[in-house]
């Protein structure tokens, strides 16, 4: 059975884009809270939007691609949890995945 583990080099691109910005609106949030605007405008009110738009739209973001609300996310999720659970082992996973190249590499 396989352990949980994070896996850096199957982190995609845009994963990791996603991450990376996110942590960047926090980080911008927490020196909000001591008065150190790094978004340069004049204004500390258009700052503060900017920051909570910022915020926002990436906890949004984030929320919407890591939370099972689709069928088919829901449908992956079981089919992580049979994994977890050593219902299902990896090793047909991987044959269907190895299947599913070799079909994409005759096409």
């Amino acid at each position: 059975m396989q352990t949980n583990k994070i896996n850096l080099k199957g982190m995609t691109k845009k994963t990791a884009a996603g991450i990376l910005v996110l942590l960047l609106a926090l980080i911008n949030a927490a020196l909000q809270i001591f008065d150190l605007n790094i978004i340069p405008v004049q204004s500390e009110e258009l700052a503060n939007i900017i920051s909570t738009f910022f915020l926002i739209a990436m906890t949004l973001r984030n929320t919407w691609k890591n939370c099972n609300i689709t069928t088919i996310s829901q449908k992956v999720q079981q089919i992580a949890d049979a994994i977890r659970c050593g219902e299902l082992p990896e090793e047909v996973i991987e044959e269907l995945i190895d299947k599913k190249e070799v079909t994409k590499r005759r096409n």
